[in-house]
């Protein structure tokens, strides 16, 4: 199978140097109160791109969502502390998705993904999904941040924190194509998001992704 899209523009936040923070002046300072640094990386590149590109679905693709939040309930509930009604709401995967929509009003699709390690395939079949059925385009934000230092033993991805945002739409710019036969081992130990950053800016021309026990090719399209 043989998917082309296009990817009309894009944007990322990664931080220059530790603790960095992201720019977050185009939010109103209201909802600005309410969000998490993760949320505030997904906000800084998925706002400018809505303005832009005006009202489109909106894709939410992240592996641990707000863990660090989440961590935070869990000490409170260890140290038998009441658990903050509006900390616990702010918590759960599909928050952020929740916090854009609200703020831009949105009326189209909202969707949360949460795919594990493999999460790209997903996103992008959902995103190309969508265009499908008459929506010219969608808006995708891959973000994640470093677990708590708990989990270490457990997870070490991501490395540091990550906002990219897609515009996708129909066209023939990119090649998603699944592989045939046993799918090779994966050698890249970054996030998939990452790895696609490196195709957006030239620095590799194709990168193969793993997602269910399928192996996936993904490049731009000879012109």
């Amino acid at each position: 199978m043989t998917l082309t899209f296009n990817i009309q523009e894009w944007k990322v936040w990664l931080p220059a140097q530790k603790n960095e923070q992201p720019d977050v002046s185009v939010i109103p300072p209201l909802l600005r109160r309410r969000l998490s640094p993760l949320a505030r990386a997904a906000m800084s590149v998925v706002m400018p791109l809505a303005e832009k590109h005006g009202a489109m679905p909106f894709i939410y693709v992240s592996r641990h969502g707000d863990l660090n939040r989440t961590f935070g309930l869990l000490e409170d509930i260890a140290k038998g502390e009441p658990l903050s009604p509006t900390a616990f709401s702010l918590s759960v995967h599909n928050a952020t998705a929740g916090l854009f929509s609200i703020q831009q009003g949105l009326t189209k699709n909202v969707t949360a993904i949460s795919a594990g390690r493999h999460d790209l395939v997903p996103a992008l079949l959902e995103s190309l999904g969508q265009c499908s059925s008459n929506e010219p385009k969608v808006l995708c934000v891959f973000c994640d941040e470093p677990p708590p230092a708990i989990y270490a033993g457990q997870i070490h991805q991501p490395e540091y924190p990550f906002a990219l945002a897609l515009v996708i739409s129909r066209g023939s710019d990119w090649q998603l194509e699944a592989i045939t036969g046993d799918p090779a081992a994966e050698t890249n130990d970054l996030p998939q998001a990452m790895q696609l950053l490196a195709l957006l800016q030239d620095q590799v021309k194709n990168s193969l992704f793993l997602s269910n026990g399928t192996a996936w090719h993904l490049s731009r399209c000879p012109q």
